[in-house]
């Protein structure tokens, strides 16, 4: 019960999120780049749930809660993240016509936090599911998906973006100082 819960209200706040901000935004269409859907990693978090509750793979019982509070803390970065970008957040890999690079927040140091809150999230929810079998899933098609995501918006944006070349080489992608 409680990680249906917590499940939940991650997810629900998260849409909230989302949903403010493309309320406000999408009025002017920026210009898009084909990407992968992200139908993908639904489907690798429904797997992983079904694999986690068939108690495939088990990992130890006290790895749950410290799998909550690693989901909970990934997806509030995620949040935070996203409520830095504003305006500029999009599920889409696109840039808006006055689109500007932000350098304020987790944005000072790496230049994919969203994604790394999402990583950061899934890893706990592998936990929380008590399945080895659940987390490598959700490591391996999530981590496929970002690094693919993260490569395809980073060479649309220095194209579409002057200053987003100069921002890469003053950040990290994902690990500040290192990664």
């Amino acid at each position: 019960m409680i990680f249906w819960v917590i499940f939940l209200c991650v997810y629900v706040a998260v849409g909230v999120v989302v949903a403010k901000l493309k309320g406000d935004v999408r009025k002017a269409k920026g210009k898009r780049r084909k990407e992968l859907s992200p139908f993908i990693l639904f489907a690798a978090l429904a797997a992983a749930i079904l694999i986690g509750y068939a108690r495939i793979g088990l990992l130890p019982d006290w790895l749950f809660y410290p799998g909550e509070i690693l989901f909970i803390m990934g997806y509030a970065f995620t949040i935070y993240s996203i409520s830095v970008l504003g305006r500029y957040y999009s599920t889409y890999v696109e840039v808006l016509p006055d689109h500007k690079v932000i350098y304020s927040g987790p944005y000072r140091l790496i230049r994919h936090p969203n994604y790394l809150g999402q990583i950061i999230g899934v890893v706990g929810l592998g936990l929380a599911l008590q399945s080895w079998v659940s987390l490598l899933i959700l490591l391996v098609v999530g981590g496929g998906y970002f690094a693919y995501r993260i490569r395809n918006e980073e060479t649309f944006l220095v194209v579409e973006i002057g200053d987003y070349a100069k921002y890469m080489k003053r950040t990290k992608r994902l690990i500040p100082f290192i990664f």
